[in-house]
């Protein structure tokens, strides 16, 4: 915290807020990529990272009362970033989907070393 009570913002805040952004985005793409129907496209570019919101609000946000604790909530990120790093390969973007999920996994494991 600083002086003012305000919580400090470091780069692997930066980064990791990043990710999350990133995530939703790339589960967009790979939902509209997976599928042929321009209704079925539409559905999985917004369920998708919908669900992932969702899911990360209840189990992982900061102010979430069902917040999970380390280690139990790092291995809830990876394998959500795993899963979103798989549904972008699929959908033929191997390599951006390899990037997003060692770059994200290795931000949040790092960050869950840091004092909260």
């Amino acid at each position: 915290m600083s002086e003012a009570g305000v919580p400090r913002v470091g780069v692997l805040d930066v980064v990791a807020f990043a990710c999350e952004i990133a995530m939703l985005v790339l589960l967009a793409v790979a939902g509209w990529s997976l599928a042929n129907s321009t209704v079925v496209q539409v559905v999985l570019a917004t369920l998708l990272p919908v669900a992932a919101a969702v899911l990360w609000g209840v189990t992982m946000a900061p102010k979430s009362s069902r917040r999970l604790h380390n280690p139990a909530r790092l291995f809830a990120q990876t394998a959500l970033f795993a899963v979103t790093g798989v549904l972008v390969a699929v959908a033929g973007h191997p390599w951006w989907g390899l990037v997003f999920a060692v770059v994200a996994t290795a931000t949040f494991a790092a960050r869950s070393r840091t004092p909260e």
